[in-house]
């Protein structure tokens, strides 16, 4: 995929850094241990996900094992914590919703939960009446970031957590009864996913066109100057995906799609330490597909030059 034609679409950058009553923040207030996590929608539920590397000195974190539901995997522990406030529940479905903004980053930083991402500038507006709205609730906001944007890829390249680019391809020919499929038939678009998982049955998802959509039906439009759109969709294949990635509490960082030649590729980007997990994934969706010859891992490797500016 070539990055490039993308990297800044979104152009502003967005942190924000936020103090509440959690088992997470406390345990890092008290140790310093930092690092990364996720959050994830169940329905109506939000959990935050904290991922704990074995390769790290742990002792000092077992405690946390006592109070919260511990998943252990080949290379971290996966640490999972509801979101029990309301407001912050709140607060977390709003900023989700605002068109034309993605969250590419939770995690913990000197003891507060940081979220980073990135929006087009025309959903700042938005994004500075969510912030006023929640500027006075029991939860702090402490400090908020925004700029403009470095890029997808020079975010992929300078986050303390290393991540995995994992490419596979499909026959385009197979699924191009969806509607964002025949569209990106018909266009040079690349499609970014909004959602880690389905919401209510269907993934959200912003589209970087070359020509006007706004025509097309249920598509909203971010810019149209830019020809940034955001719509929905609920192709199968995704939610088979989704499927497994919910079942085995998987989350990404970055997803794009985009049709190359006669083949549609999907892009998965996501922590180094989780990357074997999504590989097993995608290999259990192969089987489930039940025809080998469909999916195709074109690349599986580190993010970098190569595998971010080139096509299968």
């Amino acid at each position: 995929m070539k990055l490039s034609r993308i990297d800044t679409k979104l152009n502003k950058y967005f942190e924000i850094a936020l103090n509440f009553k959690s088992n997470h923040l406390a345990l890092s207030q008290a140790t310093g241990y930092e690092g990364a996590g996720a959050l994830v929608r169940d329905g109506d539920d939000l959990f935050f996900d904290f991922f704990i590397l074995k390769s790290e000195d742990i002792g000092r974190l077992k405690p946390l094992f006592q109070l919260a539901e511990v998943n252990e995997r080949e290379h971290y522990f996966l640490v999972r914590e509801k979101m029990t406030d309301p407001a912050l529940v709140e607060f977390f479905t709003d900023l989700d919703n605002i068109n034309g903004l993605v969250i590419s980053y939770a995690g913990i930083e000197s003891g507060n939960m940081i979220i980073k991402g990135f929006m087009h500038e025309n959903s700042e507006m938005d994004f500075s009446n969510l912030i006023y709205k929640y500027n006075y609730t029991e939860f702090n906001i402490v400090q908020i970031t925004l700029k403009p944007s470095p890029g997808f890829y020079y975010f992929m390249k300078n986050t303390d957590t290393a991540l995995q680019s994992i490419i596979v391809s499909l026959p385009v020919a197979e699924f191009s009864q969806y509607r964002v499929i025949k569209i990106l038939k018909e266009t040079n678009a690349t499609v970014q996913f909004v959602d880690n998982n389905p919401i209510h049955g269907s993934f959200r998802a912003i589209i970087y066109s070359d020509r006007d959509l706004s025509s097309v039906e249920n598509m909203t439009v971010i810019s149209e100057r830019d020809h940034i759109y955001e719509t929905k969709t609920n192709d199968s294949i995704l939610l088979l995906l989704a499927s497994k990635a919910m079942s085995n509490n998987l989350t990404l960082n970055f997803m794009f799609l985009y049709v190359y030649g006669d083949r549609l590729v999907i892009n998965f980007i996501l922590p180094t330490y989780r990357a074997k997990d999504y590989f097993k994934q995608i290999i259990d969706t192969e089987i489930d597909l039940n025809n080998f010859e469909w999916l195709t891992l074109e690349s599986y490797g580190p993010v970098n030059d190569g595998n971010m500016e080139s096509d299968p």
